[in-house]
């Protein structure tokens, strides 16, 4: 039962509130205890007294949560360098507070089979809240937070008033949405929702919030409605609010397809009150936005437009990232890399160039490496090096997409034509459609494939096979430090012998030099 001073709360709100919102307050009707219930199981599952062996329980009774949690921990973004099979396994991996969220995330999408007419908002609205305790955590972490499992129910809850109204009543949902969007002024943000629903929409969220006994952390980020702080955070309560609804009011700006001068702004604001330099923050930003889409796809939530306004500060990223974000810069496009590169299978087997001449060879190529200005312009050279002289019929370079690294995305191929169904085939999802290439993507060495028929059915995108109809090949996975950013894929050629152990060693000395080039642009080295 709430206390005097929470029942003075509802009853000074249910008189004002919007007719169609009072039954939120109605015990007998079926948000209440659905909602609450779903609250009470989170904080529990975030309790700092839970325990892997715990959380290694409850996951491993459902089979539906197990997959979801192998299918993170053995994606990209969290850089597993074999694959993850066993749950204790994956919680040790994952770290306490992200296997959390992913709990609580799933306790949230399973009320969606209540509310089938309202699906979609309350999707997307999980989907949000879920990238948002993402961002919180990252940057938490990052600033030494003392307690990041906070930040991540705090930014999964924050939404629980919304995701109320939405249950109970779409269309006044997406009016406040709209008001969110457009109204920049706080005051005047007010005076529209009290217009709309009868009270401010964190009037209402605080409220139910006190109703449903949500811990006092929670409840204060409703107690506040004025702007964050436009510098430094300078007290542990400030950083709670801050590192939380700074993050969803970045995700939120990131949602809507016309706001990029709020993206900015809400970047400006997280980046100053963290303390946090332009490249530490765009890094940490870019990492959490990958990881929040692992972890939306994963429950299968999507939020689509998050990657399309990704804008930096500084209009570049840190070490690696801003030669990923310029890609079509200095990589040859399509009309470099047609015909004029292609090897015709009736030719006799060309000289090689690294066998002739080792030496004189791979010294110019290690000279073009050092006037390297960028990835793309690097990673160019390595592509037509590999085709010019070391011997490959074919070669394919594809890249993991900026902010989402289930993604790959086909960049430059040399030997074959017509080039776009070759960068198409070697585009697409990892964990759906190349899967052998997640496989290369987690290995540090190269790998020499004899023959693609000895690979199990599904293995690879049947686009892939229909267009390149590979059968002995190398594929190299293209790493900055620790983090994979693309793979390689090379060739003899249709109609040549299949690869042997010297095209094997000849691939090496030109991926070693690539390899320490592009650790020397990001720094690394």
């Amino acid at each position: 039962m709430p206390s005097s001073t929470e029942s003075t709360l509802i009853d000074s709100i249910r008189p004002r509130l919007c007719p169609k919102l009072k039954p939120l307050f109605d015990e007998s009707g079926r948000c209440l205890p659905i909602l609450q219930s779903t609250c009470q199981q989170i904080l529990n599952d975030a309790d700092p007294q839970s325990t892997p062996d715990n959380l290694t329980h409850v996951i491993s009774r459902d089979h539906g949560l197990t997959c979801k949690v192998l299918q993170v921990a053995n994606s990209i973004a969290y850089s597993p360098r074999q694959t993850i099979s066993a749950i204790p396994h994956a919680v040790s991996w994952l770290g306490l507070d992200t296997v959390r969220a992913l709990v609580a995330a799933a306790h949230l999408v399973e009320q969606l089979h209540h509310w089938p007419a309202r699906q979609q908002e309350l999707r997307t609205l999980i989907a949000k809240s879920l990238v948002s305790a993402t961002y919180a955590n990252e940057i938490g972490t990052a600033i030494n937070y003392p307690q990041p499992s906070q930040l991540f129910t705090a930014a999964l809850l924050y939404s629980i008033g919304d995701l109320a109204i939405a249950y109970q009543d779409p269309d006044l949902f997406e009016a406040l949405q709209a008001i969110s969007r457009n109204v920049k002024q706080p005051a005047e943000r007010i005076s529209q929702e009290t217009k709309l629903i009868g009270v401010p929409r964190l009037t209402l969220a605080r409220a139910l919030a006190r109703l449903w006994n949500l811990p006092d952390h929670l409840v204060d980020l409703f107690d506040s409605v004025g702007e964050l702080p436009a510098g430094r955070w300078q007290s542990a309560s400030q950083t709670h609010r801050g590192l939380v609804v700074g993050s969803i009011r970045l995700v939120d700006a990131m949602a809507d397809f016309n706001s990029s001068k709020a993206v900015e702004e809400a970047r400006r604001t997280l980046q100053f009150g963290s303390g946090l330099s332009s490249g530490r923050f765009t890094e940490l930003t870019t990492q959490a936005l990958d990881r929040g889409r692992q972890l939306t796809r994963s429950m299968g939530l999507v939020v689509d437009s998050l990657h399309d306004l990704q804008v930096p500060l500084n209009g570049q990223h840190s070490t690696e990232s801003p030669t990923l974000q310029s890609s079509t810069k200095t990589i040859p496009r399509e009309d470099q890399t047609r015909s004029p590169q292609k090897v015709s299978p009736t030719h006799d087997e060309p000289s090689v160039p690294i066998r002739n001449n080792p030496f004189e060879t791979l010294q110019v190529f290690q000279n073009s490496l050092q006037g390297a200005i960028d990835l793309n312009s690097l990673l160019g050279m390595f592509i037509q090096s590999l085709h010019r002289d070391a011997g490959f019929g074919r070669v394919g370079l594809a890249l993991l997409n900026l902010g989402d690294s289930d993604l790959l995305v086909g960049k430059l191929a040399l030997g074959v034509a017509p080039l776009a169904p070759h960068l198409s085939s070697l585009s697409g999802s990892l964990s759906r459609e190349h899967p052998f290439f997640l496989s290369v993507l987690k290995r540090v060495d190269p790998l020499l494939v004899p023959n693609f028929s000895d690979q199990p059915a599904g293995t690879f995108k049947q686009d892939f096979l229909d267009v390149w109809h590979p059968t002995s090949a190398i594929l190299a996975p293209l790493r900055v430090g620790v983090r994979p950013i693309g793979l390689v894929y090379c060739d003899r050629g249709p109609g040549r012998p299949p690869m042997q152990s010297q095209d094997y060693q000849a691939f090496q000395l030109f991926f070693a030099q690539t390899t320490l080039g592009m650790n020397r642009l990001a720094g690394i080295l």
